[in-house]
């Protein structure tokens, strides 16, 4: 029997609609069946039930809130998931879009984890945050995060803890970002790309 992975999204720009593509190719390569990727917007939250892993991702809106397209689809999930604790025993992890610029830095991981989990999921790795817009050292980093998610569901992989969330530096490596890069940009003035 194939396990299949859910994925899900909102976007703005379409940047975390490419996190969910690159997710679900990944995905698809490790020989696990994938639906979707899935648009949040309008969504039935009872589509998570079709599968045996989640992957949910958006975009982090303003000073750390959901995305607009997304707040519906989260509401929806705490109402008629949340109760009975419906994605009991499903696996899942979350993954955002993120900008330094702002104090509350990808935020909307906490959110996601926090309501797939009061839905009864279990979170199998950490999160992932993209900065901004991919490069190709980012888009080679989710495929391989969302390879060892697909080991993860399957067992291949020990569960990796879901905390601490990815900070800064963190992002930097997924990003391909260098210390010292970090530091020349910083003392610049310029914003990671």
């Amino acid at each position: 029997m194939s396990l299949t992975i859910a994925i899900v999204y909102a976007s703005g720009g379409g940047r975390t609609r490419e996190t969910a593509e690159l997710c679900a190719a990944a995905v698809a390569d490790a020989g696990l069946s994938v639906l979707g990727p899935l648009c949040a917007k309008g969504l039935d939250p009872r589509r998570l039930l079709e599968a045996d892993g989640l992957l949910l991702g958006e975009p982090t809106w303003g000073f750390g809130t959901h995305h607009f397209d997304y707040r519906p689809f989260d509401d929806a999930m705490g109402k008629v998931l949340g109760p009975a604790r419906l994605l009991a025993p499903r696996g899942a992890a979350a993954f955002v879009g993120c900008d330094r610029a702002y104090r509350t830095y990808g935020t909307a991981l906490d959110l996601i984890e926090q309501r797939l989990l009061d839905c009864g999921a279990r979170l199998l790795q950490r999160g992932l945050k993209i900065e901004l817009q991919h490069t190709n050292a980012s888009r080679a980093f989710t495929r391989a995060w969302a390879r060892d998610f697909a080991l993860r569901l399957r067992g291949e992989l020990p569960h990796q803890p879901h905390l601490p969330r990815p900070m800064h530096a963190d992002v930097d490596a997924v990003m391909g970002i260098s210390p010292a890069e970090r530091a020349a940009r910083n003392a610049g003035g310029l914003r990671a790309r």
